[in-house]
């Protein structure tokens, strides 16, 4: 808990960093963007919200598609809660999986099994390298030349973030797949750490890992075979993706741009896999970076500042503000129910 709320205090210095630093190399004032903000279009802002609001919902929605086909049905608001602890808590901690023990406790308060949630994680992990993929392939359909006028450094993050995902997505895979194989190096994994004295007992973690191993061996069978659910989970994972990338567009028309948004749509396909793989929380800085500099081969300087603190602010900033909420809300609901 010490651990979460250090890199809580990381990642809103960092924020206010960023936020700092974008507004004095744009050469404008706050006073100024204030007042581009408070002339934007409502309904465009609007179409922005919702679409950050889609973005915790569509990974909700693929997370109760796998648990619903391993038998454990469960309400359409906790898929929104489980979602949002694992937005919450990706965006303020170092590591894309940084969410995933909100997920895990959320769902064991539903009295879902050890080797379903496992089984669960695993499946929505493939699915969300598939959706970052997808996207990141979108943009070179889009507009492959967006990607060459990129600086170097910004391509290297680009490229990078595609051999991450992908070298993720076949590791997913094999832990569906060759599950004897996980078993394996997890089994050696424990006897080294008995060898170095950090593990007293490893019989009882040999029988307690044979027990989970089975389990999610019997529940990965299930769903396995089931390919519309693997659909499902994957097409949920790529609208939350395109979700996250419509703010940008929402947040351009918003401010008054005009003209064609496909190189934008673009921009930001590859702003997000490019910094999605950085082990910062939630890339702040380099999320930035990229999409500023993708923005500016686009449209004039001052005009791309507006539209990259606007975009970021509904996509990022307001996202974790409504995930922190709807968890803070879930865990009274549980502290009432435990009572």
């Amino acid at each position: 808990m010490k651990k979460k709320a250090l890199w809580a205090v990381v990642s809103l210095l960092l924020a206010v960093f960023t936020i700092w630093f974008m507004v004095y190399r744009s050469g404008m004032s706050v006073s100024d963007f204030l007042h581009s903000l408070a002339h934007a279009n409502v309904w465009w802002l609007l179409m922005g919200g919702l679409c950050m609001f889609s973005f915790i919902f569509f990974e909700g929605v693929s997370l109760l598609q796998i648990v619903r086909t391993c038998g454990y049905p469960q309400k359409v608001r906790r898929g929104f809660l489980y979602s949002a602890g694992d937005t919450y808590f990706s965006a303020i901690t170092p590591s894309g999986t940084g969410g995933q023990p909100a997920i895990i406790f959320f769902m064991m308060q539903d009295k879902i099994p050890g080797a379903v949630i496992t089984a669960t994680l695993v499946i929505n992990f493939i699915a969300f390298n598939v959706g970052l993929l997808f996207s990141g392939i979108m943009g070179f359909i889009l507009a492959p030349g967006v990607f060459f006028r990129y600086s170097t450094v910004c391509r290297v993050f680009i490229i990078a973030g595609f051999l991450v995902f992908l070298v993720l997505l076949i590791l997913g895979i094999l832990m569906i797949r060759k599950r004897e194989f996980i078993f394996r190096i997890a089994m050696k994994v424990i006897a080294f750490f008995h060898k170095i004295h950090i593990v007293k007992k490893p019989e009882r973690l040999y029988k307690k890992l044979e027990k989970v191993m089975e389990e999610y061996k019997t529940c990965v069978g299930v769903v396995a075979g089931h390919k519309g659910m693997w659909f499902r989970a994957c097409l949920m994972n790529i609208l939350q993706r395109f979700a996250q990338i419509a703010v940008t567009v929402f947040a351009f028309r918003a401010l008054g741009g005009a003209g064609p948004v496909r190189e934008l749509f673009a921009t930001q396909c590859f702003a997000t896999i490019g910094a999605t793989c950085i082990p910062i929380p939630g890339a702040i800085g380099i999320s930035d970076y990229l999409m500023i500099e993708g923005y500016l081969n686009l449209m004039p300087q001052e005009f791309a500042y507006q539209v990259q603190m606007l975009s970021r602010g509904i996509s990022f900033y307001c996202c974790i503000i409504v995930s922190g909420i709807t968890m803070m809300i879930g865990l009274m609901a549980i502290g009432r129910r435990k009572k």
